[in-house]
């Protein structure tokens, strides 16, 4: 099942990729790609050369734009970046939104040609389970930092320290409105889908059954199974005065820097005791103390650990996971509550598991790849040319999957009634047949890009049949290849010649191939 464990594991099993796992084993490899170099020079390369086209028209506050410009926005800080946020200097929307559509584009090159895909489809999840619709550009011009400082920094490492950055995050805080919170005033929603989304879980919600927190079962002992209104109210206190530094005025001739970084403001904060999971908080603790010990009290109570392990057996293994998995995964995770990879080694618990082979093997244990797998899984297992194009991020959009622009904290859906629809049915077909023709200027597929290393005439048979084998792999290529020559009456043999029609036969043929269900789902 090794070939089946790489497509739930990748973006897309490459040649390359196949080939290694055969050699050394799945084992090896889900190790290395757990704990990931930080040099990757095919994708540094490419996101280096990368260029992205800038156009708008001319007004009478600025000259028409017309040219390609390369992602400039990735490293930068949101220090560096905030100034496009300032409405006082005039310019065009789109220069303004640069950095979210660089980050778009650049999520689509790194699932095709990053070594690391593991993480990079960690990166993919936690940025659904810490999602921030970032259509405004406050939020937008702070993606990079968010996403390479407080996601993709620790995605396989330390839930805690990842929860810390994200509270910290100025995304996060203008999105759930906690730059306003202060005291006397405090704003519960990050509180709220702290506790909701981010840790407990709905199901840890028990306010429907107990109003006061003494009534919670565990509270007596300092461990309540779960949470109420009343944590959530005194969370939000806890939360008073973490801000972001965006110019606002703060009475007499004081303001707020314009940086939009983080800063904590203590005259904001609420400093009275409070109570949160059966927890007493001093009152006039040292600075930020409050919000720190709720992040730690939510990022090692079980319920969180239950939680999040079962997304991650939602996302890995089934629609429907295995409670044994989601409950030996949750031990697994408390068991390396401290633990600077503590997510890497619940993952390598969960890709070891005996459930997961058994999903791998079942109907009930299928998942759909999403929009982005399924145009990058395509690309990558015909090692197509690829660059970057907002027409492929908007497309990717239209059938379900909003980069960075989901609107509500709860992030996509992870079932598949969600992105198996019958408005999203026609779009997903036309992704193989849209690539294959350069339809998004994704990169023209020119012969001697599915040519490479057949000798000449060439047979162009053969070369649909390894082509297919590549796409849907080596236990389903017969009962596609006997569709194939049923519907389309290939024959046995055919030279492929200079004729462009009969190389768009080929393409074709293979944009076909990407429809099934075969390709469709991993």
């Amino acid at each position: 099942m090794s070939i089946e464990a790489l497509e739930r594991l990748t973006f897309g099993a490459k040649r390359a990729e196949i080939d290694a796992v055969q050699k050394n084993g799945l084992t090896a490899w889900i190790q290395e790609q757990l704990h990931p170099k930080q040099g990757d020079p095919v994708l540094d390369e490419v996101l280096r050369s990368a260029v992205l086209k800038m156009q708008y028209g001319a007004s009478e506050d600025w000259g028409a734009v017309n040219e390609y410009r390369p992602l400039g926005s990735l490293q930068k800080t949101t220090q560096e970046l905030w100034p496009l946020t300032d409405g006082q200097t005039k310019m065009h929307y789109a220069e303004r939104m640069r950095p979210l559509n660089e980050l778009q584009v650049a999520r689509t090159l790194r699932a095709v040609y990053s070594k690391w895909q593991i993480q990079e489809l960690m990166v993919d999840f936690w940025l659904n389970h810490f999602n921030v619709h970032a259509g405004d550009a406050s939020i937008a011009v702070a993606m990079p930092t968010f996403e390479r400082e407080c996601i993709r920094q620790h995605g396989l490492g330390n839930f805690a320290q990842m929860l810390s950055g994200v509270a910290q995050s100025t995304p996060m805080l203008i999105f759930l409105n906690n730059r306003s919170s202060r005291t006397g005033a405090p704003n519960e929603n990050f509180a709220r889908e702290l506790f909701e989304l981010h840790t407990l879980g709905k199901q840890h919600y028990l306010n429907d059954l107990y109003s006061k927190w003494k009534q919670v079962p565990g509270a007596d002992k300092g461990a309540p199974k779960g949470y109420i209104d009343q944590d959530v109210y005194e969370a939000a206190r806890a939360f008073t005065g973490w801000v972001i530094e965006d110019g606002r005025g703060l009475g007499g001739n004081t303001q707020l820097p314009k940086t939009g970084q983080f800063t904590y403001l203590e005259s904001w904060h609420d400093p009275y005791q409070k109570r949160v999971l059966a927890q007493d908080f001093d009152p006039f603790s040292p600075a930020m103390a409050d919000g720190k010990k709720v992040l730690l009290l939510l990022a090692e109570h079980p319920g969180t650990a239950l939680h999040l392990c079962e997304k991650l057996c939602r996302r890995f293994v089934a629609d429907i996971p295995p409670n044994s998995l989601v409950t030996s995964s949750a031990k697994v995770w408390q068991d390396n509550i401290k633990h600077p990879q503590q997510i890497a080694r619940v993952l390598a618990h969960i890709f070891a598991s005996q459930e997961f082979t058994q999903a791998l093997k079942s109907p009930n244990g299928k998942k759909l790849k999403r929009p982005l797998e399924l145009a990058a899984s395509f690309v990558r297992k015909l090692e197509l040319p690829f660059a970057p194009s907002m027409g492929l991020v908007n497309e990717i959009q239209h059938t379900g999957q909003r980069l960075y622009l989901w609107p509500t904290p709860d992030g996509h859906p992870d079932v598949t009634e969600y992105w198996l629809t019958t408005q999203t049915m026609r779009r997903r077909w036309m992704f193989p047949w849209a690539l294959m023709d350069n339809w998004w200027a994704t990169g023209v597929i020119a012969p001697e890009h599915l040519s490479k290393g057949f000798a000449l005439p060439l047979d162009e048979i053969a070369l649909l049949k390894h082509h297919c084998e590549l796409l849907v792999g080596p236990s389903k290529f017969n009962d596609i290849w006997t569709s194939l020559v049923k519907t389309l009456n290939i024959p046995n043999k055919r030279i492929l010649g200079a004729d462009n029609g009969e190389f768009n036969n080929l393409r074709h043929t293979l944009a076909y191939v990407g429809m099934s269900p075969a390709f469709q789902w991993k």
